[in-house]
């Protein structure tokens, strides 16, 4: 039996899936599926069910569950033992950003962990509010920055700074100069959002429904490039914080109105999962996080 073997079983109880654990490990789902074979035959017991839809732990396989946890976490604690002892903070955290907030954060990210651990890695990946709270979950990923406080069995969170959220519109439309919008007149424009509903697009719709009317969703896209390209094509609109359309804004593609009357705003949170102790490289991209301070462009559509 080795730690490698007890690690897979815990992808495949977290996830599980035999697929989403080999994606996780980074490998095929053969692999995953010879491993956790040796392991059950190391072990002389059955682990996991099998079914078409995943693969559901055993009786043996929950008794297991937390004896692997302590192994593989001594495991991780070790490593980052020694690697504490020599100086140096090593290995990959994987990282998942929401997709308006990705840069400059990861820009700031780097510059503050590269020079002082060069050893550490980052993966990262991209995804929504529910994504990354369900990556956290399940170990996907160690360490996320999202817009809304994950629950604590997912994950212990901070949270970072607030942001307004704005009325996206082409660039040059007129009335953007006025520079705010208040939110009843929400009622009459046509809208593309985010498919997933959650952050700015749950807020502004229960909003809405207390006033006693529904938004006009003309069109649900699940890519925020692609939103931004319809809505610089024009007819429809979009709601969004600051960095994620920062950009297109500075090139005069994309306009900017702030939402009044009342005001929204999003709170951005930094996560890191619960699932097994955090190492000292989780740590540390974790502080790079919380010591990332928001640009003056931003500051001047109310970020604080």
């Amino acid at each position: 039996m080795e730690i490698r073997q007890l690690q897979c079983f815990l992808d495949v109880a977290a996830t599980g899936s035999f697929s989403r654990a080999a994606s996780l490990a980074g490998t095929s789902q053969s692999t995953v599926s010879k491993c956790i074979s040796e392991l059950e035959r190391d072990l002389g017991a059955r682990l996991f069910e099998r079914t078409g839809r995943g693969a559901t732990l055993t009786p043996a396989g929950v008794d297991l569950l937390p004896q692997a946890e302590d192994l593989v976490g001594d495991s991780i604690r070790l490593k980052a033992w020694m690697s504490e002892r020599r100086g140096q903070v090593s290995g990959t955290v994987r990282l998942a950003i929401q997709p308006g907030l990705s840069w400059p954060l990861l820009e700031a990210v780097l510059a503050d962990i590269q020079p002082r651990h060069p050893a550490l890695g980052l993966q990262v990946s991209e995804g929504t509010t529910n994504q990354i709270e369900e990556w956290l979950g399940d170990g996907r990923v160690e360490v996320g920055v999202l817009s809304r406080a994950p629950s604590a069995s997912s994950a212990q969170s901070w949270p970072l700074f607030s942001l307004p959220l704005l009325l996206v519109e082409r660039g040059g439309t007129a009335g953007t100069a006025t520079g705010a919008l208040p939110f009843d007149r929400l009622r009459d424009i046509p809208l593309v959002l985010s498919t997933a509903r959650n952050g700015a697009r749950l807020l502004v719709e229960e909003e809405a429904r207390r006033r006693g009317f529904e938004l006009r969703v003309d069109l649900e896209i699940n890519a925020l490039g692609l939103i931004k390209q319809v809505v610089a094509h024009g007819g429809l609109c979009t709601i969004a914080a600051w960095p994620a359309v920062y950009q297109e804004v500075l090139r005069g593609e994309l306009a900017v109105r702030r939402l009044t009357e009342p005001e929204f705003r999003h709170t951005y949170h930094v996560a890191v999962a619960s699932r097994r102790q955090p190492t000292p490289a989780m740590r540390c991209v974790a502080d790079a996080i919380r010591r990332f301070e928001p640009p003056p462009d931003w500051q001047a559509t109310g970020a604080r």
